[in-house]
């Protein structure tokens, strides 16, 4: 065993005293009082692009968010740094650009690329606050509980919401597809639903009345709380109660036709339409470039799937504002809402997000709270997602951690023409052929430029140039036609933050297990109070599935010299990383 892996050993620990104040200090001063800070409500929605009556939208149907918009400030210009969940989330949680942390893609979680992040949450708790998560804040199936002042609850059971008949069906479908299909024994159920049930008995209902309640009791406390709420829908499967479907008149909403693949770009700048063929109803579904076009009456049924499960949404996240009202909290509640990316409904013939076009990378972003001057107004100034970390620490009044990428943007809270970027950035790693790429955006007030990169390399691929000053669906590639100038410029605007260099996908935390080596044993020995999940790390560095380990138990496991493995209490008192250097190690997990 080298001592790589011995630099990689590291323990997450969490002392509490009193109502959860936290014991260790913060850049060596003791916390600030946390007596009269305000509370957060940290809403987060999967797939929400601005699809929504206060941006616009005639056609939604969201008198919530948009009330919510009207007390607060609502940014129409907003961007995240990737177009998909985990880094997406992974960036703004940590306030850090996916190049900074190393997570660029679904399967690495931030822990196994670096292991010392300290996420916005975790940062809240420095300063006396509760924080306490329900539903998709980090990407599934990796909450972090390291974040959490308190495990997170397990749902009730919940009503199979598809037709009798269903699963038999999936199976069928999926045991005539090709052993090397990608789907097989993965296939996943219909893509849309409209069940003849109440709110509650569905996901994202069921989180909300667990919300609720921890809103009243934690109210209730001295301490300020943190409380995030993280909505699953609009994410496919589109499946809401029949009643929100039935608010919208599928004959009035729009169905995109003659829709094209921008001309002039390399393959891989736009995604493949995969996300919907996962699903069994969907599984031939054409890709942008082929000949075939799904038929106009499905466009519309999906569409009306995807409008009915943001009305769904929107009526959870009322609920969840009647309760602070209830509760008497309003008045010093911050509220954040935000998605985590866009999403294509026929842009560019594609379907999901996955990309650096505008209809995937911008984002809804409202923030409402106590004294906010700009209240009730609209901003039109370029911001991105990493800048929700340094807001609410600003508006908190807490310190914003020299560590966090973003910028406050409480200037544009008390004025809303206030300007805090001269761009946004995003980005998107891209796999074709074995070859891997990294596409670089920047949108500008009045132009996009996206350069494409090796990988491995850093060296310029490909490039795309967008004019949103007189249209924003970013059709026309006009790289060959723009001025040099204006190229430089945008250039060297990019490379400021995204500079030309390799990057490397394999995170820090990852086994290296020696060959030719006998299997050697490695043991854990719960002795904490809390549950325990033990991860194998791959090669790659990522989680492989884990084995639930009960205090007082022990769990032995076949390994290789140089395997790594993760040890994580539900309660997030222990974050460990082992590997097995003899035959037959016996690891004891406990906490201070």
């Amino acid at each position: 065993m080298n001592n790589y892996f011995w630099r990689l050993a590291f323990v997450f620990l969490f002392a509490f005293s009193g109502a959860f104040e936290w014991c260790s200090a913060v850049d060596g001063q003791e916390p600030d009082s946390s007596q009269s800070r305000p509370n957060v409500l940290f809403i987060a929605v999967d797939d929400l692009r601005p699809s929504i009556g206060c941006y616009g939208d005639v056609h939604a149907i969201t008198p919530n968010i948009d009330r919510l918009a009207s007390n607060g400030v609502q940014f129409n210009r907003a961007y995240c740094q990737v177009a998909v969940c985990n880094p997406s989330r992974a960036s703004l949680m940590t306030g850090l650009r996916p190049d900074n942390l190393g997570v660029w893609t679904l399967p690495i979680h931030f822990r196994e690329a670096k292991p010392d992040a300290v996420t916005l949450p975790q940062w809240f708790r420095k300063f006396g606050y509760t924080a306490v998560s329900h539903g998709k804040i980090y990407h599934n199936p990796t909450p972090d509980p390291q974040s959490w002042s308190e495990p997170i609850r397990d749902l009730p059971p919940l009503p199979y919401h598809y037709p009798e008949g269903t699963k038999e069906n999936v199976a069928k479908v999926s045991s005539s597809l090709p052993s090397d299909d990608w789907r097989k024994n993965n296939l996943r159920g219909p893509s849309t639903g409209a069940p003849d049930v109440v709110d509650s008995q569905l996901l994202d209902g069921a989180q909300t009345d667990m919300a609720i309640e921890d809103m009243q009791r934690l109210g209730k406390t001295a301490e300020p709380f943190f409380l995030a709420m993280g909505y699953i829908r609009p994410h496919l499967a589109w499946v809401a109660p029949r009643k929100y479907w039935d608010l919208h008149d599928a004959a009035k909403l729009p169905v995109l036709t003659g829709q094209s693949v921008t001309a002039n770009t390399p393959k891989y700048a736009l995604a493949n339409n995969s996300e919907l063929s996962h699903y069994v109803d969907l599984i031939d579904f054409p890709q942008p470039w082929d000949d075939r076009e799904i038929s106009h009456e499905k466009s519309r049924h999906l569409m009306h799937a995807y409008y009915a499960c943001v009305s769904y949404v929107d009526a959870q996240i009322g609920r969840l504002l009647a309760a602070m009202d209830d509760e008497g909290l309003a008045d010093n509640t911050i509220v954040v809402l935000w998605s985590d990316h866009g999403w294509k409904l026929g842009e560019h013939r594609g379907w999901g997000k996955m990309s650096n076009y505008e209809i995937d990378a911008r984002v809804p972003l409202i923030i409402s709270g106590p004294g906010l001057s700009a209240a009730g107004k609209q901003s039109d100034q370029l911001v991105e997602l990493l800048d929700v970390y340094p807001t609410l620490c600003d508006l908190a009044g807490i310190d914003i951690p020299e560590f966090v990428d973003g910028r406050s943007l409480k200037p544009v809270l008390e004025d809303v023409s206030s300007r805090v970027h001269d761009a946004a950035a995003s980005q998107y790693y891209r796999k074709l052929n074995n070859s891997e790429y990294m596409g670089y955006s920047i949108r500008t007030e009045s132009h996009r430029f996206v350069e494409w990169r090796s990988f491995a390399t850093g060296e310029v691929t490909a490039r795309e140039l967008y004019d949103h000053r007189d249209r924003h669906d970013e059709t026309v590639n006009i790289i060959d036609t723009a001025s040099e100038e204006l190229i430089s410029e945008l250039t060297q605007q990019l490379i400021v933050t995204h500079p030309r260099r390799p990057l490397v996908m394999v995170p820090e935390i990852h086994s290296s297990p020696e060959p030719n080596r006998e299997p050697a044993a490695i043991s854990f020995s719960n002795q904490t109070n809390s549950v325990v999940t033990i991860y194998p790390i791959t090669p790659q560095g990522r989680r492989g599935k884990g084995k639930r380990l009960l205090p007082e138990r022990k769990l032995t496991i076949n390994a290789r010299i140089g395997g790594v493995f993760v040890a994580e209490s539900a309660d997030g008192k222990l974050h460990e990383v082992h590997s097995p250097r003899i035959p037959e190690r016996t690891i004891i997990l406990k906490t201070m």
